[in-house]
C-alpha cells in the first residue's frame, strides 16, 4: 500500500483515539456532532481520501485504501464517523460526474473547506419518486421530499439525486442548503443511536438548481447497477466497531475476556482480508463494466453479513464483561453494541436483509 494511505491511516488511528474516543459518550448524547470532531478530521487532511489525486486534497483512495482509514474512525465515534461517510459518498458521487459541478465543486470538497451531505436512498423504493426533478429554463427543479438526510446544520453542500420524468436519475449539488426558502427541514428525528448526526426529513418546495451545479444524468438501468454494485462492497465501519470492541476487551483482567478478545481478533483479521479480496473483485468488475457482478455481489452481500455478525459479538462480548456498567450512558460498551445494530440497518438492501435473516434461522 503506498505511503500516503499508510499515513492516512495513521492520522485517523490517531484522530480516533485522541480526540473522537475520548469524547465519543458525550457526544453520543448530545444534539449534533461537535464541529471541532469533524475539524480534526478536516486537519488531518482525511476530507479528500477517496477524491482524485489530481485534485487539491485528493488523495486517491480506492474502496481497499479506503478501508483502513473508515473502520479507524467509525472506531473512534460512530455519530461522527457516519457524518463523515456521508461526505465521502458526495465526493465519490461527484467525482465520477461528467457535468459542470464536478469541475465547481470537487476541489472544494477535496481541500477540506466544504463538508457535504448526500441524499439518494429513497430512490431505491418501489412507486413514484419522492424527490422529483423537472427540466425547467437553464436548470432543474426539484419537489418532493427526502426522509432522511444527515448532518443538517453541520453540512455546507447537499448532493442529491432525484427522479425525472423520463425515468433517468439527476444528481446536483446545493450550496449552502441551510439558506434556501425552498427547502425545509423537519425537526432532529429521534433516534436510539446515532442522535447526534442531525438526520432530518427534508422538503424540496421547487427549488430550482441552475446547470453548473449538476453532477449528471444518467439513466434508471445505469443508476441502478451502480448502486447495486456499491452495495456489494462490504462496509468497514462495523469491523471499526468491533475492533473497538475487541480492543477493550483485551484491557479487562479476566482471563476468559482476554481469551475471547484473542478468538475475535483472529476472526477480525480474516474478516479484513477478506471483505478486501471482495472490494478488488468489485472494483475490477465495475471498470470492465461486463465483470462478474452478480457472484461479486453475492459474495458481498455474505462477507457484509459476517462482518456485521462480528460487530455484534464483540460488542455483546464487551457488555458481558463488562457488567451492570455496561448499562450506563458514560460506558462505551451500550454505545458500541447500539453503533453495531445501526449497521444491521443502514444501507440494507432486501437482499442484504435476506441474508442476515437466512443465517440467523440456520444458526451459522
Amino acid at each position: 500500500m503506498p505511503d500516503r494511505f499508510e499515513a492516512a491511516h495513521e492520522r485517523a488511528r490517531a484522530v480516533a483515539d485522541d480526540v473522537l474516543f475520548p469524547r465519543a459518550q458525550a457526544t453520543d448524547g448530545a444534539q449534533l456532532v461537535p464541529a471541532g470532531n469533524l475539524d480534526a478530521l478536516r486537519d488531518a487532511g482525511l476530507f479528500g481520501l477517496q477524491g482524485p489525486d489530481d485534485v487539491p486534497g485528493g488523495l486517491g483512495a480506492g474502496h481497499v485504501e479506503a478501508r483502513p482509514v473508515l473502520e479507524a474512525v467509525a472506531g473512534g465515534c460512530g455519530a461522527t464517523a457516519f457524518v463523515w461517510a456521508q461526505h465521502h459518498g458526495a465526493v465519490r458521487r461527484v467525482s465520477g460526474g461528467d457535468g459542470p459541478a464536478r469541475d465547481v465543486w470537487l476541489p472544494r470538497l477535496c481541500d477540506g473547506s466544504t463538508l457535504a451531505g448526500i441524499g439518494f436512498a429513497y430512490l431505491r423504493r418501489p412507486g413514484p419518486a419522492p424527490v422529483r426533478a423537472s427540466r425547467v429554463d437553464g436548470g432543474w427543479r426539484l419537489d418532493g421530499e427526502a426522509p432522511w438526510i444527515t448532518g443538517w446544520g453541520l453540512i455546507e453542500a447537499l448532493v442529491v439525486m432525484a427522479r425525472a420524468d423520463d425515468g433517468s436519475v439527476v444528481t446536483i449539488v446545493v450550496g449552502r442548503p441551510g439558506d434556501h426558502a425552498s427547502l425545509h427541514a423537519g425537526e432532529p428525528q429521534a433516534l436510539a443511536v446515532m442522535g447526534a448526526t442531525g438526520t432530518v426529513t427534508l422538503a424540496f418546495d421547487a427549488l430550482e438548481v441552475p446547470d453548473r451545479d449538476v453532477v449528471g444524468v444518467q439513466s434508471d438501468e445505469a443508476w441502478r447497477r451502480r448502486d447495486r454494485t456499491g452495495s456489494a462492497l462490504p462496509p468497514a465501519a462495523p469491523l471499526g466497531i468491533a475492533d473497538r470492541a475487541i480492543r477493550l476487551l483485551g484491557e479487562r483482567e479476566a482471563p476468559e475476556a482476554m481469551q475471547a478478545a484473542s478468538a475475535l481478533a483472529a476472526d477480525l483479521a480474516s474478516r479484513r482480508g477478506t471483505a478486501d479480496d471482495i472490494a478488488r473483485a468489485v472494483t475490477a468488475a465495475m471498470a470492465s463494466g461486463d465483470g462478474p457482478l452478480e457472484e461479486a455481489f453475492v459474495a458481498g452481500a455474505v462477507e457484509r453479513d459476517r462482518g456485521l455478525d462480528l460487530a455484534r459479538r464483540a460488542t455483546d462480548a464487551l457488555v458481558a464483561a463488562s457488567g451492570g456498567r455496561a448499562m450506563s450512558l458514560e460506558h462505551p460498551a451500550q454505545r458500541l453494541s447500539r453503533e453495531a445494530t445501526f449497521y444491521l440497518i443502514q444501507a440494507q438492501t432486501g437482499d442484504l436483509r435476506a441474508a442476515s435473516l437466512l443465517r440467523t434461522a440456520r444458526g451459522d
